[in-house]
C-alpha cells in the first residue's frame, strides 16, 4: 500500500484530494508529502508522523538535539539527514526521506571518516523537513556572522523582502512578511559600514561608490537574493528580495482564485496562441499565479519557454533562462526563443516598446505568450500595451485575457490570498478596443456580458465570507480608489 492509499485509509485526505494527488505525483512518497504540505490542509509535524506510522519508524521532533562532535554536517544539510543524538550503542539520526538512498549513503560515509562513531549502530527516525532545516539553520548561525544570522532569520521566517535602514544613531532591521513590514531588531550605527560592504561586497557591487542607486544579487543557503541600495541623508537604505527557488509552487485553488477563475484559468491554459496578461502592482503575486498556470499546462507535448529576471521558481520541464544585463535583454530573449520551436513563450515583465513589440509578434506568430506588466487594473493594462506604441488594432486581435489581482492577508491565519478580476476578451469587446471606445464602455459591457467583476466586488465577496483581514483589504481599497464604491457594497 501507498503512503497515499494509508492516508486515505486513514481519513486523513478524501477521495477527491486522493485522485488529485495521484495525478500530480503519481505514488511517489516524497512529492506526496510535499504536495500535502503546500496544500496546508495537515501540518507538517502531523504529516511526519503519519509517515513514520506508515514506514513503522519512530518520530523525533528534535527537541532533544545536541550536535555530535566529529560529524561534518556542512556535508549533510544539502540531503536532510540530522544525527541528533547518542546513546549507548547508537547514534540516532533523523531524516526526512528514508528512502533517499544517496542520503543514507553520504551518511555512511561521513561516518566513516573518522568521526569516532563508526562502530555505533546507525537508528534512522522521521523527522519533518522543515525542523530538521531549522537545526541545520541553528548549527549555522552559531558561526555565521550577522549578515547570515539576518539571512536565515529572513528564511526561516519566509520573509518576501528584507529592508536594512540607517538612521542618526541606528540602523534597522526589517522583514516584509504577508505584505506586511515587521520590525526585526534595531543596531548601533557603528555597526552599519561593516554591514554595507559585506553585502555589497556579496552583491558584487562598487563599495566605494555610496552617492549613486546600486543594485546586484547574491546566493546563499540555496536561495538567491536580489540586493539595490538607495542613498538617504544617513547611508544607503538597503532592500533584498528573497527568491526562494527551491520552494513548492501553489495550486491555482490555493492561491485563492475562486471556482468560476479557476475554471477559466484551466480552458485558457490549452490555447495554441494569443497573450495572456497577469497585471497588478509589485508585490501583487503576479509572479506566483504567472506560474502556477504554467503547472497545469501539458509540459511534456509542449515546449515551453520562459525569458526571467530573475528565475524565481524551478519548473520542471520547462526550460528556463535568466535576462543578463548587457548580454541579453527581454527583446532579444524573445528574437532568440523565436529560433527554438516554442509553443508557449513566459516573458517575466513587458517593461520597454521594444519587449512589448516581440511579445505581440510572437502572439502573432502561432505562440501562446504569457507576461506580467505593472498596471491598476485590466483596462489599464490596456492603456499601458498602447503606451508602448501597440495599435490597438493588434491589442484587439491577440490578447485573449487580461487578469489583475492584489494580494490580501488572510483572517486568522498567516499567509495571504489572491483577489483577482478577469477581463476575457472576445470579439466584441475586441472590436471595442479596435474603435477606441472608452474605458467606462469597455468595462459596461464586459459586466453585461463577459461576467467581468472587478477587483473591488471580489474583495466585498471575500469580506462577507470572512477570508480577508479588515485591515488590510481597507487600505488595498484607498490606494484602488475604491472607497465610495467599497463603502456602498459593505455598508
Amino acid at each position: 500500500m501507498s503512503f497515499l492509499d494509508f492516508l486515505l485509509q486513514r481519513n486523513i485526505i478524501n477521495n477527491d484530494l486522493h485522485q488529485i494527488i495521484r495525478e500530480k505525483a503519481g505514488n511517489r512518497d516524497a512529492h506526496v508529502y510535499d504536495l500535502l504540505v503546500s496544500m496546508g490542509d495537515v501540518s507538517e509535524d502531523e504529516l511526519a508522523k503519519l509517515k513514520a506510522n506508515y514506514l513503522n519508524l519512530e518520530f523525533a521532533n528534535l527537541a532533544d538535539f545536541s550536535k555530535i562532535e566529529g560529524i561534518d554536517y556542512a556535508a549533510l544539510e544539502k540531503y536532510l539527514v540530522l544525527p541528533f543524538r547518542i546513546s549507548p550503542g547508537y547514534i540516532h539520526i533523523s531524516i526526512h526521506d528514508p528512502n533517499d538512498i544517496e542520503a543514507k549513503d553520504k551518511m555512511n560515509y561521513c561516518l566513516s571518516l573518522g568521526s569516532g562513531h563508526e562502530h555505533l549502530e546507525v537508528k534512522y527516525y522521521i523527522a519533518s523537513k522543515s525542523n530538521i532545516q531549522d537545526k541545520f539553520d541553528e548549527i549555522n548561525s552559531s558561526k555565521a556572522n550577522q549578515i547570515t544570522r539576518i539571512i536565515l532569520n529572513a528564511i526561516k521566517r519566509c520573509a518576501s523582502d528584507i529592508h536594512i535602514t540607517p538612521f542618526e544613531k541606528t540602523f534597522v532591521v526589517m522583514f516584509r512578511i504577508d505584505g506586511i513590514l515587521e520590525h526585526v531588531k534595531t543596531v548601533s550605527i557603528d555597526e552599519f559600514e561593516k554591514l554595507v560592504i559585506s553585502l555589497k561586497v556579496s552583491a558584487k557591487l562598487d563599495i566605494s561608490e555610496s552617492r549613486r542607486p546600486q543594485s546586484g544579487h547574491f546566493h546563499l543557503h540555496n536561495v538567491d537574493f536580489r540586493m539595490s541600495t538607495h542613498p538617504t541623508a544617513h547611508g544607503e537604505n538597503i532592500v533584498i528580495r528573497v527568491l526562494n527557488k527551491d520552494r513548492s509552487l501553489i495550486s491555482l485553488e490555493n492561491l485563492g482564485f475562486n471556482d468560476d477563475q479557476i475554471i477559466y484559468l484551466q480552458e485558457i491554459s490549452s490555447l495554441k496562441y494569443g497573450m495572456i496578461i497577469f497585471c497588478g502592482p509589485t508585490g501583487s503575486g503576479k509572479t506566483t499565479s504567472i506560474y502556477s498556470l504554467l503547472e497545469i499546462m501539458d509540459k511534456t507535448s509542449r515546449n515551453i519557454m520562459t525569458l526571467e529576471d530573475p528565475v524565481e521558481y524551478k519548473i520542471q520541464n520547462v526550460r528556463q533562462t535568466e535576462i543578463k544585463h548587457g548580454i541579453m535583454d527581454f527583446a532579444d530573449g524573445v528574437r532568440s526563443i523565436l529560433r527554438q520551436d516554442p509553443d508557449v513563450i513566459l516573458i517575466g515583465e513587458i517593461r520597454d516598446k521594444e519587449t512589448a513589440k516581440m511579445a505581440m509578434r510572437a502572439s502573432m506568430t502561432g505562440h501562446l505568450v504569457l507576461t506580467t506588466i505593472h498596471a491598476n487594473d485590466s483596462f489599464g493594462a490596456i492603456a499601458r500595451l498602447k503606451e508602448f506604441e501597440i495599435s490597438s488594432a493588434l491589442i484587439a486581435d491577440n490578447v485573449t485575457t487580461i487578469i489583475s489581482q492584489r494580494l490580501a492577508r488572510k483572517r486568522g491565519i498567516s499567509g495571504r490570498t489572491v483577489v483577482a478580476e478577469i477581463l476575457k476578451v472576445d470579439a466584441m469587446l475586441g472590436n471595442m478596443i479596435c474603435l477606441e471606445h472608452s474605458k467606462h464602455d469597455l468595462k459596461k459591457y464586459a459586466i453585461d456580458h463577459l461576467g467581468y467583476k472587478t477587483i473591488s466586488e471580489q474583495y466585498s465577496e471575500k469580506i462577507r465570507t470572512g477570508n480577508i483581514c479588515d485591515d488590510y483589504e481597507k487600505a488595498t481599497y484607498y490606494d484602488l480608489g475604491y472607497e465610495t464604491e467599497l463603502q456602498q457594497q459593505i455598508g
